[in-house]
């Protein structure tokens, strides 16, 4: 049996594998219900993506099994587990590793393999299938040259290749600490909200506008997290005017040693030992080395400003959960919360946090049902519901509501196929907006190209349907909301936010790219309504007439936190920081 495994850049119609006969093919990213069809109509053979194989809850247990083997071996001097903070940038290539070894245990002694081009699947590959694998070269056109990298910048903004670049190039802020110089440090005392992206900041935001009487500092690692309008009790600093340049090679070299004896012992599991010989644990030490420039920064963060506790709404990303575990070891109250509806990452990773704040019940029930956080740590403390929340009721059910929105999301960042999950949803929903002389607005997420996904609708759209559709960017308008008939997406934080808004919310159970059981969970508590696939979009307004949003359901996403809790908080830390002299 010949296996055409597809890349997630590439197309089984283009390319040197186009003309040849394939008994099976199997899609390394993840395409539509009617991708699919069309594959297996072209080369009459079966199809499936390598999403297929997964096991649900099962592999992400698996994985978070996996990084508990390294938990407690690379400690440092402040206590900070070196291994916890960095390993959960191995997560995505632990589960593809997982992944291609499930797909390769279906293959028969005779099976060949052609992969379209090389890259770390096919390189996983190799080492499982050795000479039975074959990998298409790359062709001249689609190589990295200056074409390649023309396309991708033209996917992301100004902001995103600076922060690319300062990544890159600077990730210990050692030469930003040189250029910006040291910041003048505040008189006042402050919650310190640490943050590297937008969504993150505007969390951060919300429960300021909660605790008007607290005084809070946003501190940013990077300008993807920099918001210009700030509210009034919060002041904004980079977290590069902290850094200090001196030498850490000692430290470095104390834990490198630690580091080579954990490495023998982590390669002797399969997966593990898949990602040494593929070079992924190499530059670990090096991020450790940076780590070790971020986490003085946020060292000096402490030291210099009097800061009073730690809201932490993004304790997954490394950069930003240094603040939290560094507060906790000076005894101050830290808090963590999440910027999103649902943060399935608590599979495998653990919280130091004194207490998460959940938004309401169903993002409670998901952390300790499904997740396994102890009941005892959650909190049900969303922000102050917002007043524009009023005006929304009252307009709910009332008038003619002139759009339909689907709430995109930057889906290549998992290997999916944007076009395609665009072909599955946008023609039927223009479609059903000309129908009903409503439009179809298309809500980009922050990190999409509106260029691109303006490209996009006119590859999969037809004139007339491109004439009742717009992409929207930018920070989500309320007035948008308000108009909104109903909503679409895969898992997005917008299903919540038009739930508490009283807007029916559609999600496409079939694109699922998570895993972590998002969609399941909104349904669970009504706050989304499943489609099993792109056929069923048509039936929306059917669904529109015998299915309504429960009133309980804003109380089961949305339960404001009492207005003294983070004071409450505070007052009972018996430790309080106060800065060193400059």
């Amino acid at each position: 049996m010949k296996i055409l495994a597809v890349h997630s850049e590439d197309d089984p119609d283009q390319g040197l594998w186009a003309g040849l006969h394939w008994d099976r093919i199997v899609d390394l990213g993840l395409g539509g219900a009617r991708t699919y069809e069309r594959w297996a109509a072209r080369f009459a053979c079966s199809v499936r993506p390598l999403d297929a194989f997964r096991s649900g809850f099962d592999d992400l247990r698996h994985v978070a099994d996996l990084l508990a083997r390294g938990t407690g071996r690379l400690v440092d001097r402040y206590d900070l587990d070196w291994w916890e903070i960095m390993s959960i940038l191995l997560v995505e290539q632990l589960q593809r590793v997982i992944l291609l070894q499930k797909f390769v245990q279906t293959l028969e002694p005779g099976d060949e393999v052609h992969v379209s081009r090389p890259g770390f699947h096919a390189d996983v590959l190799r080492l499982l299938l050795g000479s039975r694998l074959q990998i298409f070269p790359v062709e001249k056109d689609a190589k990295r040259g200056l074409p390649h990298y023309w396309r991708v910048s033209t996917r992301l903004s100004r902001r995103q290749i600076v922060d690319i670049f300062w990544d890159k190039y600077d990730p210990g802020y050692q030469v930003r600490g040189r250029l910006l110089g040291g910041r003048r440090t505040s008189a006042q005392s402050a919650v310190l909200l640490p943050t590297a992206y937008v969504n993150v900041s505007r969390t951060g935001f919300e429960y300021a506008k909660t605790f008007p009487e607290e005084r809070f500092l946003l501190v940013t690692t990077r300008r993807s997290g920099w918001v210009q309008k700030l509210p009034p009790n919060v002041a904004a600093a980079w977290l590069s005017s902290y850094a200090s340049v001196r030498d850490r090679s000692s430290e470095s070299r104390e834990l490198q040693a630690r580091w080579e004896s954990l490495r023998r012992e982590l390669t002797e599991l399969p997966e593990f030992a898949a990602l040494d010989r593929l070079g992924q644990l190499t530059s670990f030490t090096e991020k450790i080395r940076h780590g070790f420039e971020v986490r003085d920064a946020w060292r000096n963060v402490l030291d210099r400003e009097p800061v009073q506790a730690v809201l932490c709404a993004d304790d997954t990303n490394p950069y930003t959960r240094l603040p939290l575990l560094l507060a906790r070891g000076r005894g101050l109250p830290n808090v963590g919360c999440h910027h999103g509806a649902l943060d399935g990452r608590y599979f495998y990773k653990r919280s130091h946090a004194d207490v998460i704040w959940a938004k309401g019940e169903m993002e409670k029930d998901y952390l300790v049902r499904v997740c396994g956080v102890p009941g005892d740590k959650v909190e049900l403390a969303a922000p102050a519901r917002p007043q524009i929340w009023a005006a929304a009721d009252r307009s709910v059910g009332n008038g003619f509501r002139p759009y339909l929105v689907y709430f995109s999301e930057p889906s290549e960042v998992f290997g999916g196929r944007a076009e395609e999950f665009y072909r599955d949803v946008l023609p039927s929903l223009a479609s059903l907006a000309l129908a009903h002389g409503r439009r179809l607005i298309v809500k980009l997420h922050p990190a999409e190209s509106e260029q691109e996904r303006r490209r996009t609708l006119d590859t999969v759209l037809s004139a007339e349907q491109r004439r009742v559709s717009r992409v929207v960017s930018g920070p989500l308008a309320e007035e948008l909301l308000t108009k909104t008939w109903f909503g679409v997406t895969v898992l997005s934080t917008m299903a919540m936010e038009c739930a508490v808004r009283g807007i029916p919310c559609f999600l496409c159970k079939w694109l699922d790219f998570s895993h972590h059981g998002y969609i399941e969970q909104f349904i669970r508590y009504g706050v989304g309504i499943g489609l099993d696939g792109p056929g069923e979009i048509e039936k929306i307004p059917q669904y529109l007439q015998e299915r309504a949003v429960a009133p309980g359901v804003r109380d089961d996403c949305w339960r404001p936190v009492a207005p003294g809790r983070l004071r409450e908080l505070i007052d009972s830390s018996q430790k309080i920081c106060t800065p060193a002299a400059s």
